[in-house]
């Protein structure tokens, strides 16, 4: 079930258009199996097994309280019923591998080269890594338009809702109002700052990618309907450069 999960992810990703303005990115509807996707559905994991971003070490103090994640190495400590914690960790499993790694440097591979030119390495000299992880944010959170860490080569989300009734709830894509202004990576800037180019609806069973770069700037729009959830699998591909 995995196995062939991921490979019709690989699939569509590896035949999907390329969207390339304002930053490359894709956009993939039905990106699991129907029966896969519905087996997401009911392992549905409670809100005690998730953790604040915040209180994680792993963003500043003044990062959104709305925002809470499960790791793999934390999912043991759970208590998330014993076929839910089998679920997700041969999910984490399967879509952490080399090959999948492997596609996404292959899709964004032109963004990449010219990320790693600024850093004067090549491809050659590129060491990636990944994580996968679950994340959930709830009514009050919003992100200001910022381009991820430098470390960070690759973003990819997994839409997770259950229904369409929140299709407002997507990442945007955004573009300075200063047309020349880049970022390297770190700090989240004003949403007045910005204009607003599109969102990528928050539909189930959807797909999200794009490559770090200093023009890839995204964000959510502020939450302010009251049921607002968001559910999200993250797997994102990383490196280190020279002197970090």
């Amino acid at each position: 079930m995995f196995s062939a999960a991921k490979l019709q992810v690989m699939y569509k990703v590896m035949n999907a258009p390329l969207r390339l303005w304002p930053f490359p990115h894709i956009c993939v509807p039905d990106i699991f199996p129907q029966d896969f996707y519905a087996e997401i559905q009911r392992h549905r994991l409670a809100d005690d097994c998730f953790t604040r971003l915040v209180d994680t070490g792993r963003v500043g103090k003044d990062y959104s309280g709305a925002r809470a994640c499960l790791f793999p190495q934390t999912l043991d400590g759970t208590p998330a019923p014993e076929d839910s914690k089998a679920f997700w960790r041969s999910l984490f499993k399967t879509f952490r591998d080399s090959e999948f790694s492997a596609m996404w440097a292959h899709v964004f591979r032109a963004a990449m080269t010219e990320k790693l030119a600024d850093h004067k390495m090549g491809f050659g000299d590129l060491r990636l890594y990944n994580e996968m992880f679950l994340m959930r944010d709830t009514t009050t959170y919003s992100l200001g338009p910022h381009t991820d860490s430098p470390r960070k080569m690759v973003s990819v989300l997994f839409y997770l809702p259950s229904d369409d009734r929140r299709a407002a709830l997507g990442t945007s894509a955004y573009i300075p109002k200063d047309r020349g202004f880049t970022c390297l990576g770190g700090p989240h800037h004003p949403f007045e700052n910005f204009d607003l180019v599109a969102t990528m609806p928050y539909l189930p069973n959807t797909l999200v990618a794009f490559p770090q770069t200093k023009r890839s700037f995204h964000g959510v729009e502020p939450v302010t309907q009251p049921d607002a959830l968001r559910d999200l699998l993250l797997f994102d591909l990383k490196t280190g450069f020279p002197g970090e």
